[in-house]
């Protein structure tokens, strides 16, 4: 994303430093950008670094891209001051900042120094907004709300290339040392995608369980989960879940590690349905990319997802409904704090939902277009961050 909305400002030959969530491939950029990998980005040492550059520099403009309990919380990162910081320095050198951010979940007042720091704050949604207005016990708090933007990359392919998309073939380990491969997707199959990181916050497992109660139900679902096999921030082991729930690799569900855009492309256009279970999304960049795809999208009612599949759905002149199938949620929480309470994806809900909507609004061939305007490029959200930027609303 830093690269999506720095890069355009760059060609514009607006000069500004940014700091963002992740920094592979930074260092390729002409921009000045603080690169950090994974555990990095919210380092003492990366933002010491951004400060430091800001007071010894010219710049005019600073973008910052980060959750806000990254930047704010003193308990939970060791980096109390950066925002009292932050508003020194730019004070004293003239810069004008903005913050650009997800929330996924109720925030704490604590972490939200960073918004009051800034000259302009900006969410992904009105549900960031709200929820940040709520912490603050602000209702009138000036935030911004600009959409995130989906890679052009991501459309719709003709039938003939989904053909040739749904030919997936997978190592399989045979009784010998050798390996043999098999097409995952056989002629009936109801393929169903989840694109997102392996940890708690995702809950795969529900996808998991998802999928055995639909081939229970005689659907012909395979799950193919794009994440890493292996437990990563409290996720889970998938093949060790996915035996325990009696699902084989390569019959019944498998998984792949990251791969280029052209070939999320073809895995969005391949399925016949986008699944996410995750239990709170900022955005949800899977969910979008799935929807530009004409992907039919099934997901739960709550957090960011909520306004962003309101906003996607369309009725077509035939009565067909192009909107999300929405997933009910359970009633009781789950969390990792008190402040962070997500409710799961109700299983024998979310079953029936698909099950019901398996062969009418989703199947094979099936494709929903969402409506006008509901995403949008880089470009018009790169336009737009600059405009509020510089104060031209």
């Amino acid at each position: 994303m830093m690269a999506n909305v720095l890069g355009r400002w760059f060609q514009a030959e607006i000069d500004c430093v940014g700091i963002g969530f992740e920094g592979w491939g930074y260092e390729q950029v002409p921009y000045q950008l603080i690169p950090g990998g994974r555990g990095d980005w919210n380092s003492p040492r990366k933002l010491t670094e951004f400060l430091q550059r800001l007071h010894e520099g010219d710049y005019t403009h600073a973008f910052i891209l980060n959750d806000v309990d990254a930047l704010s919380g003193p308990s939970r990162t060791g980096h109390h001051g950066f925002p009292q910081k932050l508003r020194q320095v730019c004070k004293a050198k003239g810069v004008r900042t903005m913050l650009y951010y997800p929330v996924d979940a109720p925030v704490e007042r604590e972490w939200l120094g960073i918004v009051e720091a800034v000259d302009v704050a900006v969410a992904y949604t009105e549900y960031g907004r709200g929820e940040t207005r709520k912490a603050l016990q602000k209702s009138l708090y000036p935030i911004e709300v600009v959409p995130h933007g989906v890679d052009d990359c991501f459309k719709p392919l003709s039938v003939a290339d989904r053909a040739k998309a749904r030919i997936i073939e997978l190592e399989l380990a045979s009784t010998s040392a050798s390996q043999t491969t098999a097409n995952f997707v056989e002629d009936d199959t109801f393929l169903i995608v989840n694109v997102n990181k392996n940890e708690w916050r995702k809950d795969p497992l529900r996808s998991l369980e998802i999928v055995k109660g639909l081939r229970e139900l005689g659907v012909p679902a395979k799950l193919l989960l794009r994440m890493d096999a292996g437990s990563a921030m409290a996720g889970i082991d998938l093949d060790d879940a996915a035996q325990q729930l009696g699902l084989t690799y390569g019959k019944d569900y498998c998984h792949i590690g990251a791969v280029p855009d052209n070939a999320m492309v073809a895995l969005y256009n391949a399925a016949d349905l986008y699944l996410t279970t995750s239990l709170g999304e900022g955005w949800g960049l899977g969910v979008t990319e799935a929807m530009a795809c004409h992907c039919p999208v099934a997901m739960p009612r709550h957090t960011s997802l909520a306004e962003i599949g309101e906003a996607s759905g369309r009725v077509d002149a035939d009565g067909a409904d192009n909107g999300p199938i929405w997933l009910p949620s359970e009633e009781g929480f789950v969390g990792l704090g008190p402040m962070r309470l997500r409710r799961r994806v109700n299983l024998p809900g979310a079953v029936q939902a698909i099950y019901k909507a398996y062969g009418l609004r989703c199947g094979h061939g099936v494709r929903h277009a969402p409506a006008d305007g509901h995403l949008k490029s880089w470009d018009w959200v790169a336009e737009r961050l600059w405009g509020l930027l510089v104060g031209n609303k």
